[in-house]
């Protein structure tokens, strides 16, 4: 075990306040939206909806 105590190891990220960073979720979750229906709206249609897969990786 690490000896290190917990609150250590996620003390490099950064704080997220969520009140300020509304607007910019609000605006990605929109444009992943829009991308989900031109990707649907552009491919051919396959049994239970596998088309509309997004493959996200840590790239983006």
């Amino acid at each position: 075990m690490s000896s290190e105590p917990s609150m250590a190891k996620n003390s490099f990220w950064p704080a997220l306040p969520v009140r300020e960073w509304e607007d910019t979720r609000a605006t990605l979750h929109m444009w992943t939206q829009i991308v989900g229906k031109i990707r649907m709206a552009m491919t051919l249609h396959v049994n239970h909806w596998w088309e509309v897969l997004l493959y996200v990786d840590v790239r983006g």
